[in-house]
């Protein structure tokens, strides 16, 4: 029944019944309340009349133990009790049992008449009313009718009075009726006035509140009837947005793979090269030794050639020293054939000898002759092949220069193939886990968008919810207009794929720590769990 009020209605219709329910308890508690008013001022009126008796009491034992005379304690007694007052005006009397007025502080006039005829505007004997009440209880109250001090209309007043025995008189005290009626009536209307206050204010208040409830939280449900349309729009595009991000990341995947194939094909070639490279630089430096040994023999050799042209130079001279001395030994022969002949027959065989060793001396220096050509021929042969030598041993020497060249750079080349295979090494690890994060980047991707599909059911399930607040704050008559309550539709998220590329060779999704995913179903949930009410700005509504 009450769904079909509106939030503001319900919010003031419970103020109401907060307010008739406070007004039927107090309409309970009043009887009860000015019954307690009642009896509180008895029985403070009985205390007091009790002690103002023990006034009474106190000179009757003074008299007792002989401390006063009876005379002067009674004298002194009602001086004492004629003086007291309480709640300013009210007093006490004293009568006997005849009934006579021992003492009234109001009026003096009354003090020792004969009170028996004395009635009240009813016909009360009042005072012999108090001497029967002592008589039957010893105390008690009794209620007449007496006129107030300082007026002469008589209104209803109750008594308590109490006997001393001792010395037979009466005390009393009393109230008047119409000062407690005053006084509860006093009450009566503060309580009725604050009532009514506290209703107006009440209602003010709900009025109020009821807006101030229901003007903002209808400008929540609309703000979140905008959300959840944008979430779901949203959820939409994140879901699409995802989906291609991860069949995005699977071909780049892919293609990383590739090239991780392809940099470790360079990487084995880069590795062989530097081998390679390695083998020449052994190579080279046993090339560069065999050169250098070469170089010293062709040293060694230029230096033998040297000391051969020398030796030749020297047989040289030693030859043309021959044929010097040949050319001496024929002038000599010559010289001695002229003087044989001029001998004549005693110098014949002295010219004989002569001639023979002119012919000696011929043969000799013809010797000599062919001897110092054949020096000279190979003094010209050596000094070629000395010359050969020596351009040999510069060509050894600049061969020798060029291999250490060679060598340093063959070595070069063999220390940056080391280093390109440890680079290619390198970057082939950073392909491996650019293809992880890649696949990653996938996965979350994947993720992303069953997050998205289900982001979509929650903002569609939302709607509901929303739709329930809206019928909550406005009432099902309202609602009514707008048409029946809608059910969440299908997601209409695009569905996800499963992806079933292989990974890089050596790495698989366990190894990573990544898991595989698998599309489920969003299911439903709780709107305190999408847009938290009990939270910052909306923990106040």
């Amino acid at each position: 029944m009450l769904k079909r009020f509106r939030l503001s209605t319900r919010i003031f219709l419970l103020g109401i019944v907060i307010i008739a329910a406070f007004a039927a308890v107090f309409a309970w508690l009043y009887p009860q309340f000015k019954q307690k008013l009642y009896a509180g001022k008895f029985l403070k009126t009985r205390h007091v009349v009790e002690a103002s008796w023990g006034v009474l009491d106190y000179y009757g034992k003074q008299v007792q133990t002989g401390a006063l005379s009876k005379e002067e304690a009674q004298k002194q007694a009602l001086q004492v009790v004629k003086n007291l007052r309480y709640d300013k005006d009210d007093y006490f009397w004293i009568n006997d049992l005849q009934p006579r007025m021992i003492m009234h502080p109001m009026k003096a006039e009354l003090d020792g008449k004969d009170l028996s005829d004395n009635k009240d505007p009813n016909g009360k004997r009042l005072f012999i009313a108090f001497v029967e009440k002592v008589k039957a209880e010893g105390a008690g109250f009794v209620d007449y009718y007496w006129p107030k001090p300082g007026q002469t209309k008589a209104v209803p007043k109750i008594s308590y009075v109490k006997g001393f025995p001792e010395w037979g008189w009466i005390i009393g005290s009393g109230i008047y009726i119409d000062d407690v009626e005053d006084e509860v009536s006093n009450v009566f209307y503060l309580i009725l006035a604050a009532a009514l206050i506290i209703t107006l204010g009440g209602l003010v208040l709900a009025y109020f509140m009821s807006r101030s409830i229901s003007r903002p939280i209808h400008h929540i449900i609309r703000e979140l009837n905008q959300g959840a349309e944008q979430v779901a729009s949203a959820s939409q595009q994140v879901s699409s947005s995802s989906l291609n991000l991860a069949e995005g990341a699977s071909e780049q995947a892919a293609a990383i793979e590739e090239t991780s194939s392809s940099m470790e094909e360079m990487s084995s070639m880069t590795r062989q090269n530097a081998e390679n490279a390695r083998q020449a630089d052994t190579l080279m430096g046993e090339t560069n030794r065999v050169v250098d040994e070469a170089n010293h023999s062709m040293g060694e050799l230029n230096q033998s050639m040297k000391e051969i042209t020398k030796a030749s130079e020297e047989t040289a001279k030693i030859i043309k020293t021959i044929d010097e001395i040949a050319f001496q030994t024929n002038l000599l022969a010559l010289n001695a054939a002229v003087e044989a002949a001029r001998a004549g027959e005693a110098g014949a065989g002295f010219a004989v000898v002569a001639d023979e060793v002119r012919n000696l001396a011929m043969r000799a220096a013809e010797a000599a002759k062919n001897t110092a050509t054949l020096i000279e021929e190979s003094v010209k042969k050596i000094k070629g092949g000395s010359t050969i030598v020596d351009k040999t041993n510069q060509a050894f020497a600049q061969v020798n220069t060029e291999s250490k060249k060679i060598k340093q750079l063959v070595a070069e080349i063999a220390a940056a193939s080391q280093e390109q295979a440890q680079g290619i090494e390198q970057i082939n690890k950073a392909i491996s886990e650019m293809d992880k994060v890649v696949q990653s980047n996938a996965g979350s991707a994947e993720e992303s968008a069953s997050a998205s599909e289900e982001m979509y059911a929650q903002s569609e399930q939302m709607k509901v919810f929303v739709n329930d607040l809206a019928t909550l704050i406005e009432g099902t008559g309202r609602r009514a207009e707008g048409g029946a309550r809608k059910e969440p539709p299908v997601s209409m998220a695009p569905t996800l794929k499963k992806r079933t590329r292989n990974p890089l060779p050596g790495f698989s999704p366990k190894d990573s720590g990544r898991r595989e995913l698998v599309t489920t179903k969003a299911k439903i949930v709780q709107p305190n769990e999408v847009i938290p009410l009990d939270e910052g700005d909306f923990k106040e509504f």
